[in-house]
């Protein structure tokens, strides 16, 4: 079970590179559903599913500052004023929407804050962060794998939006896009490759020498981590690793905070294959968690998909009001929204589809951005909901 959940992330690499379809779908959905038909037989053939539970909760934990050691903070100075506002209007709206569904779904859903909160995380960074926040806020894994199924139905659908009839409409109601002459090939093109998960000029063996590295320090943080919250008391009188159950939160908020400052470090920082070694921890972290599926929650699948359409298309309405507002042109308002919602990868796509290189890289420094605050904000919300609810 855990060589499974080691290699078939590796074998959804491989032939989602060959199939169209199934690069549209997305590895970890993929990997979710393989670890869903997988757990019968093993199962079956008497494997302990909860050892895949506690595995995957390791492999979250050391996969995210795997992806924040790319993060090159100091970048951001390089945004234009317009782009900063435009990003706080999508996080603010998210912000919004996220905590008004709460209080509708509430009766509804059960345990509807953590659903607020990994969308928070999702429409401010990306998938990465609703992984790591549903972990943080001890969301079943069934649930996170029907929120990653609710979001691929959604994001599809405003993709496409984004592509075809959005920059139309949007041109007749906010502001034209005023070039600021700012646009760096190759540091767009640095960063392009970074975040979509293209190879990189790097021997082999450089590569898997930075890999080994980087988990190395990694797996450091996440030790670190775990021995301040074993130092912290007990609310329930448990001891030892039993303890670490109650501070999962925190954990993660730890494990955040170490990839933030040492993504400050430009040997870590620019090492190859950090972003790329994250990823696939969080597909490993997929399989697990498709291992532990539970079927008897998909009663409540279509409530979820209603509550993750009405944040995902409230965020995008409410933050065009307040472009209208401020006067923020369209082509801004659009590529700020791709970060928030979508994250660095898709953020060609939609610039291409603009006509517009100069936004490429001030897009996907935003949405780095979003992965930086996400973990953060999605926690936050869905803790302080928690005690509200």
């Amino acid at each position: 079970m855990i060589l499974a959940i080691m290699f078939i992330p590796r074998m959804v690499m491989l032939v989602s590179g060959k199939f169209k379809l199934l690069k549209t779908i997305g590895p970890v959905f993929i990997c979710y559903v393989t670890g869903f038909l997988l757990s019968t037989p093993f199962k079956n053939a008497g494997a302990d599913i909860t050892l895949a539970a506690d595995f995957s909760s390791v492999l979250v934990l050391i996969g995210m500052p795997l992806i924040l050691f790319s993060a090159n903070l100091p970048a951001l100075k390089k945004l234009a004023k317009p782009m900063i506002i435009s990003f706080v209007m999508n996080t603010a709206a998210v912000l919004i929407v996220a905590v008004g569904s709460f209080f509708i779904f509430k009766y509804t859903l059960p345990n509807a804050h953590n659903i607020s909160g990994m969308l928070v995380g999702t429409y401010t960074g990306g998938t990465p962060n609703m992984i790591a926040i549903g972990h943080g806020l001890n969301a079943r894994p069934e649930r996170i794998m029907l929120l990653q199924t609710a979001d691929m139905i959604g994001g599809g659908l405003y993709f496409f939006m984004l592509l075809s009839i959005m920059p139309r409409a949007l041109k007749k109601i906010l502001p034209e896009y005023k070039p600021v002459g700012s646009y760096n090939p190759d540091e767009a093109k640095y960063y392009a490759e970074t975040f979509s998960g293209k190879k990189q000029s790097v021997k082999p063996f450089q590569a898997f020498m930075s890999r080994v590295g980087l988990v190395g320090i990694s797996i450091i943080c996440v030790l670190v981590s775990m021995g301040i919250c074993l130092l912290l008391p007990s609310q329930y009188g448990n001891t030892g690793l039993a303890k670490l159950g109650e501070y999962t939160a925190l954990i993660m908020l730890l494990v955040t905070s170490f990839g933030i400052l040492l993504s400050f470090i430009k040997k870590i920082r620019t090492a190859p294959g950090s972003y790329s070694s994250g990823q696939y921890f969080l597909l490993m972290f997929s399989v697990g968690m498709g291992l532990c599926f539970d079927i008897s929650a998909v009663s409540s699948s279509l409530v979820l998909l209603g509550m993750l359409l009405i944040i995902q298309f409230g965020t995008v309405l409410l933050h065009i009001i307040m472009a209208r507002i401020w006067k923020v042109d369209y082509h801004t308002m659009i590529i700020t929204s791709t970060a928030g919602v979508f994250g660095p990868a898709f953020i060609i796509p939609v610039a291409n589809a603009l006509h517009n290189d100069e936004i490429i890289l001030p897009g996907i420094l935003c949405g780095i951005l979003g992965y930086v605050i996400g973990n953060y904000l999605g926690i936050g919300v869905g803790q302080l909901l928690y005690l509200l609810g």
